[in-house]
């Protein structure tokens, strides 16, 4: 009883704010509010203060704080318990993820559960954003963790992170090609290498063409492929310019094979969201695991 709320006391209390509390959870105001109210009711005492200037402790909440983490625990060796009990055992996972999270996420996400939960059996599937959406609604993979939107028909999509994107060109030493900033219609005439159709990357530079009146035709495309490595290496090479995640390219621009270039006053994010199904209930290790993710305190989620 109340475990939901043993774990949103705590996030409650570190933001001192129902609604930041609400965001990092990914669920509505109301619903915290509702889930806090009920279980002040039940217990007779309120355990957060009020005021203009933010959320605080009560004593009665104070006293809850400090069973809250000790009860999760608790909560989750009891159903490990209970889970042997029913010989589930070596529970498999599959993972889908999009080419940047699966690259650069995932590899230390799944390392710190599997020290967690040591029993699972969890296989990574990297694919394009679209693709492993479609895993996803055939079945063929527990959860997804994409880049970029995701319908949320059929699904539950939590927000994990945002990851900035750059235009990246070999780090030559000829200074007449070394320009710091190009305007859109330079980018159009440059060599440029992009992802394949249903990769959000390729998806944000349509995007851009289209709100400035082109097409993704319009520009100067060299070569389309389906690896950010292969795209690094290409670039690397001095065979053009693409967009990338900045996580995806820290190490060669810190080692100085590639440089960054702005277009324009142009920005470029996309998000990082976590989508299962909102029909079936996930298995119990997909549960656990989506839990490990979303939770805040626990920072499941974070870049290698």
């Amino acid at each position: 009883m109340f475990s939901d709320q043993f774990e949103i006391i705590p996030i409650i209390a570190k933001t001192k704010s129902f609604s930041k509390a609400a965001r990092l959870l990914n669920l509505s105001q109301p619903a915290i509010s509702s889930k806090i109210q009920a279980m002040e009711d039940y217990y007779g005492v309120k355990f957060f203060n009020r005021t203009a200037q933010g959320v605080t402790l009560t004593e009665a909440g104070r006293i809850v704080l400090g069973y809250a983490d000790k009860f999760v625990d608790l909560h989750e060796s009891m159903e490990q318990n209970l889970n042997q009990l029913l010989n589930i055992s070596n529970p498999l996972l599959t993972i889908g993820a999009s080419c940047t999270s699966g690259n650069f996420a995932m590899p230390g996400c799944i390392h710190r559960f599997k020290e967690k939960y040591p029993e699972a059996n969890i296989r990574l599937n990297i694919a394009n954003s679209q693709d492993t959406l479609s895993k996803l609604d055939n079945r063929e993979i527990d959860v997804a963790i994409i880049d970029g939107k995701a319908d949320s028909t059929g699904h539950k999509v939590h927000y994990l992170d945002s990851v900035n994107l750059v235009f990246v060109a070999a780090n030559i030493n000829d200074d007449k090609k070394k320009k710091k900033k190009i305007t859109l219609k330079e980018l159009k005439a440059r060599p440029l290498i992009v992802r394949e159709k249903g990769a959000a990357m390729r998806t944000v530079l349509e995007n851009l063409a289209l709100e400035n009146g082109y097409c993704i035709n319009d520009f100067n495309l060299t070569s389309e492929m389906n690896s950010l490595y292969s795209i690094k290496a290409a670039i690397e090479g001095g065979n053009g310019i693409t967009l990338l995640p900045l996580v995806a390219v820290q190490k060669e621009l810190a080692a100085g094979t590639l440089r960054t270039i702005q277009v324009d006053d142009f920005e470029f994010k996309i998000d990082i969201n976590l989508v299962y199904s909102a029909i079936e209930e996930p298995s119990f290790i997909a549960q656990k695991f989506i839990r490990f993710l979303t939770n805040p305190q626990k920072n499941g989620f974070c870049w290698d």
